[in-house]
C-alpha cells in the first residue's frame, strides 16, 4: 500500500506535468508529407471503388449468362450471351463447360 501511495503522490503528478504541455500554435504547421498521404489514400480509396464496380458489374454479366448455374431470384429470365470479346476479357471462352 506504501508503493502505491508513493506512485500516486510523488510519481503521478511529475507524468501529468510533462504530458500537459501543448506546442505553441505558431510552431504547428501543415506539411507535404501529410498532404501526400492524403492524395495517396484519396488514389488507393478511388482505385478500389473503380475495382469494385468493374468486379460487380461483371459478377452481374456473368449472373445473368447463367455462369453461376439457375438463379431462383435472378432478374433475367433469359440467359444473357456473352460476345468473344467479353470472354475474352475475363479470361475464358463462351464454350468453356467450367468457367475458370
Amino acid at each position: 500500500m506504501q508503493l502505491y501511495a508513493v506512485v500516486v503522490h510523488e510519481v503521478l503528478p511529475l507524468l501529468v506535468a510533462a504530458t500537459d504541455e501543448a506546442p505553441e500554435p505558431e510552431d504547428v504547421k501543415a506539411g507535404w508529407t501529410g498532404f501526400g498521404v492524403f492524395l495517396g489514400l484519396c488514389v488507393a480509396l478511388a482505385f478500389l471503388g473503380w475495382a469494385l464496380t468493374k468486379q460487380l458489374r461483371r459478377t452481374e454479366r456473368n449472373r445473368d449468362a447463367g455462369v453461376f448455374g439457375p438463379v431462383e431470384n435472378g432478374p433475367a429470365e433469359t440467359p444473357v450471351e456473352i460476345t468473344e470479346e467479353q470472354a475474352a476479357d475475363e479470361g475464358h471462352r463462351p464454350d468453356d463447360p467450367a468457367p475458370r
